[in-house]
């Protein structure tokens, strides 16, 4: 088993745990923004092909407890779901990269980071 099979074998174990809302299609987007007028939705954009994407993902569930009674966090695996990816790219305007995290307040992106820009204490700093 190569060590891209065993990372996507976590990933995917990870999307599974008890922080991770999956994202499975397009009427999970228009829910997002429906919920997003009453807290802040973070969508984290995946690959389990990229090592920066595995730091910034720690990065997020370094600070799920802080924000799960405030926020709902989803995922997507770009490599399993481009299409979704870029729906998500285009529903919200903005560009696609992996990794990053889009916050979506009230229907409009509130803050977008992708690659090393992705630290915990700024998305803190952006959902007070």
């Amino acid at each position: 088993m190569s060590i891209f099979n065993r990372a996507e074998r976590q990933t995917t174990d990870s999307e599974q745990s008890k922080i991770w809302n999956p994202i499975s299609g397009t009427e999970n987007i228009d829910a997002i923004l429906r919920a997003s007028s009453e807290k802040p939705q973070i969508i984290y954009k995946h690959s389990h092909r990229c090592s920066v994407c595995i730091l910034a993902k720690e990065e997020l569930e370094g600070i799920a407890d802080q924000v799960l009674d405030s926020t709902d966090l989803y995922m997507i695996n770009v490599i399993h779901q481009r299409d979704l990816s870029n729906a998500i790219a285009s529903t919200f305007d903005v560009r696609h990269e992996s990794p990053q995290v889009i916050i979506i307040k009230d229907g409009e992106v509130a803050w977008k980071g992708s690659h090393w820009a992705i630290k915990g204490k700024d998305i803190l700093n952006q959902l007070s």
